[in-house]
């Protein structure tokens, strides 16, 4: 496995999207949003995309966590951990003072993402996250 900077092409981020049971998208939306991302980390078998996270967000006050994807066939190699960690150092390398990061997590990672600071809402003044899909 290689991690690297180069973010994958729309084509390359759907199929990872499809073995993973995400669900279709418009490739030319797709490539609009990887381009747009200020980050995109991917990891590679070969020629292969096999993993990837971006973020979205301004990157000077908000910069969310987005899209932190393995392929089933290559879970349980470490390969979100790596990801997250070369992702997390990028980020605390260019963060501007007061950056907020956040993210969404999928039931039941909530102890992943604790290990690389997050905590989890509602908690204190914070309540829970919210989504609207159109």
């Amino acid at each position: 496995m290689i991690l690297s900077d180069r973010r994958p092409s729309a084509a390359e981020a759907a199929s990872l999207r499809s073995v993973t049971g995400w669900g279709a998208v418009d490739e030319a939306a797709l490539a609009r949003s990887l381009a747009a991302s200020p980050h995109c980390l991917s990891a590679w078998d070969g020629a292969r995309l096999i993993g990837m996270v971006r973020t979205v967000g301004d990157g000077v006050m908000y910069l969310y966590v987005q899209d932190l994807i393995v392929d089933p066939a290559h879970r349980g190699q470490g390969i979100a951990e790596a990801l997250m960690e070369r992702l997390m150092r990028t980020i605390r390398a260019e963060a501007p003072a007061g950056l907020t990061v956040g993210l969404m997590a999928v039931a039941g990672l909530e102890p992943f993402y604790a290990r690389h600071g997050f905590a989890a809402r509602p908690e204190g003044r914070y309540g829970a996250g919210m989504t609207l899909f159109l």
